[in-house]
């Protein structure tokens, strides 16, 4: 059986998991190839929920046998899977990946953009 670095030079008619890196720093992985890495007995070592200027919330996971920080890309686009609520963010890590770990949380939301608001003074 040929080791995890030769499985992945072999033809792609050959090979069940597609890796996709980005032209920028920033990696990328579709879910069917994260759901298809974890299956064939792969692991998640850190995962971090990113909270855009849009309000949606953007998976990004370490990989056990990869280096760097991957951001979890829709089925079969480039483009990010976004969630609307952190909470389904987190169902997705939880119940769809298997991962039980601790969850970093950030948020790109300022002031300026229409981040958290001072409650109003009770009279």
């Amino acid at each position: 059986m040929p080791k995890k670095d030769e499985k992945r030079a072999t033809p792609a008619g050959h090979d069940d998991e597609v890796w996709i890196a980005a032209h920028n720093p920033e990696h990328a992985i579709r879910v069917r190839s994260l759901t298809a890495y974890l299956q064939n007995g792969g692991g998640l070592k850190d995962v971090r929920l990113v909270q855009g200027e849009d309000r949606r919330w953007t998976i990004f996971v370490r990989l056990s046998s990869r280096a760097g920080e991957h951001r979890v890309n829709m089925f079969k686009s480039d483009k990010p899977k976004t969630y609307r609520d952190v909470d389904l963010a987190l169902a997705c890590v939880r119940d769809d990946f298997g991962y039980y770990g601790p969850v970093t949380l950030i948020t790109e939301l300022t002031a300026d953009t229409g981040g958290a608001k001072d409650p109003e003074p009770k009279a």
